[in-house]
C-alpha cells in the first residue's frame, strides 16, 4: 500500500486469474496481465474500467500508452493520430462505451514489433490525473505467436453405426473482432456456430453439427484459418460398434396349396459388411438363392435367401426356419409355421379354401375359395355350402333354400361360377359360428350321391375361429426420425370384413394421413393409415387407436 500525499486515497494491487487490478477506493482498471496474440491475426485485449469517486468528464475518451520508464509513447489516441508511435500507426482502435465503461484495444495485424510490449489504458487523461489513479500501475504484456493452435474436437453420444453423434470443434482464440472459420470434413446438418468470451481474455469459436454414422472406422477431420491466413487442422477416428437386426421370414401367403411351388425369403439386417451372415432353411433339398445389397441412404446392409418352397400334405403344422450363421460363429433362426391346403378331387373338379380363418364377434368374414374343372365345366352350376358333421349335410348356403338357423340370413355367395369363384361371406358373427367347419358344392348332382366319401371334406373343409377381443393395431416409425426433416409414421391392423372394415385413428402428430387397404392373403385385408410430418424436438409420441363397426 502507498499513500500519495494530498490525497487520502488508498491504492491496492493485486493478481489474480492472470488479471491485475490496481484501485485507488475510487477506481479500477481491469484486464490480463498477459495476452498472446497471433502473428498476422488481430488481437483485442479486453479492458473495463469502473469508479466510485471523481468521474470521468470524457467517459468514452481512452488512450492507450506503451509503458516505458520515462514519458507517456502513444499507442492509440483518436485526438492526436500524428503523435502515435509508428510501429503502432494505423494498426490500433479502442473499443470504449461510457454504458459498460469498457477500454478494450485492437490491434490488427499483430506483428513481430507487438511481442513484448506492455500497454496500459488511460481514461479521459485530460481530467483524471494520475493523482486520482495511477492507470500505469495496471498493465498488460503482449506475447506473439507464430503457430496457430489445433482446434479441439468433441464428440458426444453413443457411437453406433446407424444412429448419430454430436460433433464439436472449437478453437481458442484472441481476435474476437474477426473471429476464425472452422470447416469439417463431414456434412453438417443442424449446425450451430457460436462465439464466447472467456474470463482469461481469450475467445471460443466453436461450430456444432450432427453426425450420422454411416461405417465402423470414420476419421472426423476440422480445419481452421485465423485472420492473415494462418490455419490448423486436428482429426479424430471413430471406431463405431455394428449391430444386427432381427431375422425375419415373410411369404405372400402363409397357406401353401400342396404341390404348388411358392417363394419364402428370409431377410436379415446389418451395419457393418464385414458381419454378412451365411443364411440356410431346414428343407435343405430345395432350391434357394441368396443376395446381398446396401440399401439406399443409410448404413444398412441387407441379406435376403429366397426358397422356392414345394408343400406337401404331410408339411401342415410343420415349422419352415431360416438359419443365420454370423462371421463370429453366433447362430440365429426366424420360423414360420405351414398351413397346407389340401386339393380335393370329386367326379373331375376340385377346390381350394384355407384351413382356418378368424373372425371378429360381430363383424364379417369372407372365406375365399377357387374351384376348377379337369375337362370342360358343365352349364348351370350353383354353388352351395354345407356345415360339416359326421353325418348329414346341412346346409349354410344355398341358392332359394333353406339352411340351418345359426346363419340363416348370415351368408351369401361372393364372386360367380363363371369367374369360378366360390367364396362364401357371412355376416354378423357369433360364438356360436366358432370351430364350424364349412365346406362348398360345386357339381350337377347332389352331395347326397356323394355321401360314402364325405369324409375326405374334412381336409378341405374351413374352420371358424370366432375371438371376442378385437386385435391391436400395430404402430411402427418408418425409417430414422430426425428433426427438421420428414417422418412417418404408419398404424395397420387386419381384418376379414372388407365391406365394413374398422377406423384407424392416429393421434399426437401434426400433418395429413391416408388409409389403404390391402389384400395380405386368402380372406384377410388390412387396413393401414400413413401420416407424414415435420419431426420436431417436442414430439413425444404417437397413439393409434381402432374402432369396429361392431362397437369393439
Amino acid at each position: 500500500m502507498y499513500k500519495m500525499s494530498g490525497f487520502g486515497h488508498v491504492i491496492l494491487c493485486y493478481y489474480i486469474l492472470g488479471y491485475i487490478w490496481c484501485s485507488s477506493s475510487a477506481w479500477q482498471v481491469t484486464m490480463p496481465s498477459k495476452i498472446k496474440g497471433l502473428l498476422g491475426s488481430c488481437l483485442v485485449i479486453p479492458c473495463s474500467y469502473d469508479y466510485y469517486q471523481y468521474p470521468p468528464k470524457r467517459p468514452d475518451r481512452v488512450v492507450w500508452y506503451q509503458y516505458v520508464s520515462r514519458g507517456y509513447p502513444i499507442v492509440y489516441d483518436n485526438w492526436n493520430w500524428n503523435d502515435v508511435l509508428n510501429i503502432f500507426k494505423g494498426r490500433t482502435r479502442v473499443y470504449s462505451s461510457s454504458h459498460h465503461r469498457t477500454c478494450s484495444l485492437l490491434i490488427d495485424p499483430v506483428t513481430l514489433a507487438d511481442h513484448s510490449q506492455k500497454l496500459y489504458p488511460w481514461v479521459d487523461p485530460e481530467n483524471v490525473g494520475w493523482r486520482t489513479y495511477p492507470f500505469y500501475d495496471t498493465t498488460v504484456t503482449v506475447e506473439v505467436v507464430g503457430t496457430a493452435d489445433p482446434p479441439v474436437i468433441e464428440i458426444f453420444g453413443n457411437t453406433v453405426v446407424g444412429q448419430s453423434v454430436t460433433v464439436q470443434c472449437s478453437v481458442y482464440h484472441t481476435c474476437p473482432t474477426y473471429p476464425p472459420s472452422l470447416r469439417l470434413n463431414i456434412p453438417l446438418r443442424n449446425e450451430r456456430l457460436t462465439h464466447s468470451r472467456l474470463s482469461d481474455g481469450r475467445s471460443k469459436t466453436m461450430v456444432t453439427t450432427s453426425l450420422f454414422i454411416e461405417k465402423e472406422y470414420q476419421t472426423v477431420e476440422c480445419y481452421v484459418e485465423h485472420r492473415g491466413g494462418r490455419s490448423a487442422s486436428a482429426s479424430r477416428t471413430l471406431t463405431s460398434q455394428c449391430s444386427i437386426s432381427g431375422l425375419t421370414v415373410s411369404s405372400a401367403s402363409y397357406e401353401f396349396l400342396e404341390g404348388d411351388p411358392n417363394k419364402v425369403t428370409c431377410t436379415v439386417s446389418y451395419t457393418c459388411y464385414r458381419n454378412i451372415p451365411t443364411l440356410t432353411w431346414n428343407y435343405g433339398n430345395m432350391p434357394a438363392s441368396s443376395d446381398t445389397s446396401k440399401l439406399s441412404g443409410g448404413a444398412q446392409w441387407r441379406t435376403v435367401s429366397t426358397l422356392t418352397f414345394t408343400a406337401s400334405a404331410n408339411d401342415d403344422g410343420r415349422s419352415l426356419i431360416c438359419y443365420a450363421r454370423l462371421a463370429g460363429g453366433e447362430t440365429k433362426e426366424a420360423s414360420i409355421t405351414l398351413r397346407v391346403k389340401r386339393n380335393i378331387l370329386n367326379l373331375g373338379w376340385s377346390f381350394t379354401a384355407p384351413s382356418t380363418i378368424t373372425g371378429l364377434k360381430g363383424s364379417c368374414l369372407i372365406i375365399p375359395c377357387k374351384f376348377s374343372y379337369k375337362n370342360s365345366q358343365p352349364n348351370d352350376l350353383e354353388v352351395m355350402w354345407y356345415l360339416y358333421q359326421g353325418n348329414g349335410f346341412p346346409a349354410v348356403f344355398k341358392q332359394g333354400g333353406s339352411v340351418i338357423s345359426k346363419f340363416d340370413g348370415r351368408t351369401s355367395l361372393i364372386g360367380s361360377v363363371v369367374e369360378q369363384n366360390c367364396s362364401l361371406k357371412i355376416e354378423r358373427l357369433e360364438m356360436s359360428h366358432n370351430r364350424d367347419r364349412l365346406y362348398p358344392w360345386i357339381d350337377k348332382n347332389t352331395i347326397t350321391s356323394y355321401h360314402t366319401k364325405g369324409h375326405s371334406f374334412y381336409d378341405g373343409s374351413t374352420e371358424l375361429i370366432v375371438s371376442e377381443h378385437a386385435p391391436e393395431p400395430q404402430l411402427s416409425i418408418i425409417g430414422i426420425l430426425r428433426v427438421g426433416e420428414q417422418g412417418t409414421v404408419s398404424c395397420s391392423v387386419q381384418h376379414t370384413c372388407f365391406s365394413a372394415p374398422p377406423t384407424l385413428t392416429l393421434e399426437g402428430l401434426p400433418g395429413t394421413n391416408q388409409n389403404m387397404d390391402t389384400l395380405v392373403s386368402e380372406g384377410i385385408w388390412e387396413r393401414k393409415i400413413v401420416q407424414t410430418w415435420t419431426v420436431e424436438e417436442e414430439h413425444q409420441s404417437v397413439s393409434c387407436a381402432v374402432n369396429y363397426p361392431a362397437g369393439q
